[in-house]
């Protein structure tokens, strides 16, 4: 199936996008929703331009799909930016990261409905714990945003390995967080992976309230799929190692 990939840049979206491929799907296209407002209820803002950097790491055609962030709003404009592009890439499905949020996951159910198209979420209902131990096998990526008691300056612009992710864990079960930040207790943003690695300058924002954002200055492409080389549309059986 075509698919087209509702990608932020972060954890959850990237790996929905290893899982799809691993499945046999073929990522035509990427679409990142850029909310004018910080506190869109349905998209990341934080960081979330940088995010293009995947995409041209990739070889993949990667749209900005600007929307207003305004409740309700957002996601017809989400179906309104989505609709040239099913026609231009002839997409069959549309991919997202979604792990438990019924509010997210019912929006996009609906715009893909309306688009004709099938709604794939490959991290729908997984095991919060599980599922970090999974993308963390598979990839690093640094914390760009805290907002859950319990996480703190430290873990502001920290790469997350093996061991913060258990960190996170043991900080989710004592304080009640969501150890994927599947409530937006935390963002984030992959800098390595089966398909790339970047490199990044950043910098640690902290609030006394408790809060905190990691505002990427620079990003660079270290390692990414060689030009002149296909997408792995089709990877079927391809384990996709964990990044070295």
């Amino acid at each position: 199936m075509k698919v087209c990939v509702l990608y932020t840049g972060g954890k959850d979206s990237h790996y929905a996008l290893l899982k799809v491929l691993e499945a046999g799907h073929e990522v035509v296209c990427l679409a990142t929703a850029a909310p004018i407002r910080e506190d869109s209820y349905m998209f990341h803002s934080v960081n979330v331009r940088w995010s293009l950097l995947h995409g041209e790491a990739m070889g993949l055609p990667h749209h900005l799909l600007k929307v207003s962030g305004e409740k309700e709003v957002e996601v017809e404009e989400l179906y309104r930016e989505l609709m040239p592009l099913v026609t231009q890439y002839g997409v069959e499905g549309i991919v997202s990261g979604a792990v438990s949020s019924l509010y997210q996951k019912r929006r996009i159910d609906n715009v893909a409905k309306a688009l004709g198209i099938s709604h794939i979420t490959p991290l729908w209902g997984r095991d919060h714990v599980e599922l970090l131990r999974e993308e963390v096998a598979k990839s690093r990526f640094v914390i760009t945003a805290t907002m859950a008691l319990g996480l703190s300056e430290k873990h502001l612009c920290a790469v997350v390995d093996e061991n913060m992710a258990e960190e996170i864990i043991a900080l989710a079960r004592r304080y009640g967080f969501s150890p994927v930040g599947e409530g937006g207790e935390y963002e984030s943003y992959v800098v390595e992976s089966p398909l790339f690695a970047i490199d990044i300058v950043a910098e640690p924002r902290w609030h006394p309230s408790g809060w905190g954002v990691c505002e990427i200055k620079e990003a660079k492409i270290r390692r990414g799929l060689r030009a002149g080389s296909s997408f792995p549309g089709k990877t079927r059986g391809n384990s996709m190692s964990a990044p070295r």
